[in-house]
């Protein structure tokens, strides 16, 4: 009975948004950030049976599937190579359901028509948990110990982390493992070495190498801080914030406006890192040494700089957006592009403990099975061969015969001639590595860094993923004991904790363009004193709560 009431409840708000929508709403936002994949797992060192790639109980699975973003537009099944193979070797059958580029409005509609798809795709968020109290969803619990491929890969722990507010495990996860994050600095190499390639390593460093910069080279950004986050922080703050402390990550200031202090959660306006980057920032705002319309530019103009070589530095929540401008540059010059610098930090601290790229064990979004699948067992089946080894080599390098025809002792499949002398721009087009949506990153990672050692190599002129991947690992923090903390948008607390990301995103800003240091400290001690009155403290005590127990969780 309590079930149906909630379904009731949510399909009442639900009904209010597509009004809502409908009266007054032609466009939605663009999709969220992803901040990296993640994880600590050792796969050597997780147990479980064989990986089973003998599932002959899925074949005749048929079931509809959306995926819950404005930018998801999958190809329809059995058109491109990975998805004919699975329809005609594992006797998978998908019907996609497309969001038409208005996610929400399509999620509310279905949920108001009472027509839910048999798989979700979607974050860990509101409308998740609103799913899970109205009853919509299938367990998974029951089957992980039935099926060996999850269990072994994503662990004990980690399936604990994920399990719902009611102790139930629903979701299947997507990129999870890893171990690290992408935030990361980056300089032009043209432009650093031709000053003389000086010291980067702290925060005098990066003052007086940004003034040589503006000195030589009128035209160009001395440092580029990326378009501005669904938080309202700028992404080179996010990584000067986290170098003026160890330990410091971009997920309190950007997410969480908070950080951990004696086993508590402390308003983030508190953190002396938040009042000296804002500093920081001022500091190089007024002197122009960084983007002037840092605020309101779009993610194209970012590109467009990036691609002209009209930046010197840049610090992005995802560093590997400067490939594309990286490979425009060195086209011309192959000594020419963009490259990853360790994390710039305030002096006197330790360099290797400066930790601003963050990572969680339990990836990024997950799939859950709703309640009306006819067969939720042969759904889970098929999620838990396509995040095994065969699964994977499948997702990442499409059928064994086309470009691949045999995988060595490690599992990573070997090119073959037709991979090696086939132009790119045909590769493209059969769109290999799209619909991986249960993405083994533990798995995945390791067969692509052994595929590029192996048999692929550094080309001349190439972006050095290798060496930004040796920098993002050491300086990468990981946040899985911070996941779902944070209180639901349309509960009390949820509404004041809407109101203290307002207050940081008017503060930030205003901080930043201050007139002086002494301004900037003012505008960030009221910004305390406003989310004081708004009640932040009753939101820290419930995000340290939900916090401890996590930890509680992940030490078993």
């Amino acid at each position: 009975m309590k079930r149906s009431i909630q379904w009731s409840k949510f399909l009442s708000v639900a009904l209010l948004s597509v009004t809502l929508v409908a009266a007054g709403c032609s466009s939605n936002s663009g999709n969220n950030e992803n901040t990296g994949t993640k994880a600590t797992n050792d796969p050597g060192k997780n147990e479980g049976n064989a990986e089973s790639t003998a599932l002959a109980d899925i074949k005749g699975l048929n079931f509809s599937w959306y995926i819950h973003y404005d930018w998801a537009v999958p190809e329809p099944w059995g058109q491109d190579p990975t998805s004919k193979w699975i329809q005609e070797q594992k006797g998978v059958n998908v019907e996609y359901i497309q969001s038409g580029g208005a996610a929400g409005q399509k999620f509310n509609t279905m949920i108001v028509s009472n027509e839910l798809p048999d798989v979700l795709t979607l974050d860990r968020s509101a409308d998740l948990e609103k799913l899970v109290q109205a009853g919509q969803l299938v367990p998974i619990s029951k089957y992980v110990d039935k099926y060996p491929n999850l269990k072994k890969w994503a662990g004990e722990k980690t399936l604990g982390m994920l399990k719902s507010s009611d102790g139930e495990l629903y979701g299947f996860p997507n990129w999870y493992g890893g171990q690290n994050g992408n935030t990361a600095w980056a300089v032009n190499k043209e432009i650093y070495k031709a000053l003389g390639s000086p010291k980067l390593e702290t925060y005098e460093d990066l003052e007086a190498y940004l003034q040589k910069v503006k000195e030589a080279y009128p035209n160009v950004v001395p440092l580029e801080t990326g378009e501005l986050t669904g938080g309202g922080i700028l992404q080179a703050g996010n990584l000067i914030y986290s170098g003026y402390g160890e330990g410091k990550t971009t997920l309190f200031l950007e997410n969480l406006k908070a950080f951990p202090e004696n086993n508590q959660l402390q308003s983030v306006f508190k953190d002396p890192a938040l009042l000296d980057s804002v500093k920081e920032l001022n500091k190089l705002f007024n002197a122009k040494l960084i983007t002037q319309d840092a605020f309101t530019q779009k993610s194209d103009q970012v590109q467009e700089k990036l691609k002209t070589g009209r930046v010197a530095v840049i610090g992005l929540n995802n560093i590997y957006q400067v490939e594309e401008g990286h490979a425009l540059l060195s086209q011309a010059n192959i000594e020419h592009g963009y490259e990853v610098i360790p994390p710039l930090h305030a002096a006197g601290l330790d360099g290797s403990k400066i930790t601003p790229a963050n990572f969680s064990t339990i990836g990024w979004n997950v799939s859950v099975i709703t309640k009306k699948a006819a067969d939720p067992e042969k759904i889970f089946a098929y999620m838990d061969w396509a995040t095994s080894e065969e699964g994977q080599q499948l997702f990442q390098y499409g059928p064994k015969g086309l470009l691949w025809d045999e995988a060595d002792a490690d599992g990573v499949p070997v090119p073959n001639e037709k991979s090696k002398t086939m132009e790119q721009a045909e590769k493209d087009k059969l769109k290999i590595g799209t619909g991986n949506y249960f993405a083994n990153s533990v798995l995945r990672q390791n067969m692509i860094n052994l595929y590029q050692e192996r048999y692929v190599g550094k080309k001349p002129g190439q972006f050095d993923g290798v060496l930004a991947n040796k920098i993002l690992k050491p300086s990468s923090y990981d946040t899985t004991e911070f996941e779902g903390i944070q209180p639901m948008p349309d509960t009390d607390l949820g509404i004041i904790y809407g109101q203290v990301k307002d207050i940081m995103k008017e503060a930030y800003a205003r901080a930043v363009f201050a007139k002086n240091a002494d301004e900037a400290t003012k505008i960030i001690n009221k910004a305390q004193s406003d989310a004081e009155a708004a009640g932040y403290d009753q939101v820290l005590k419930y995000m340290t709560d939900k916090w401890q127990a996590n930890i509680k969780k992940i030490n078993g």
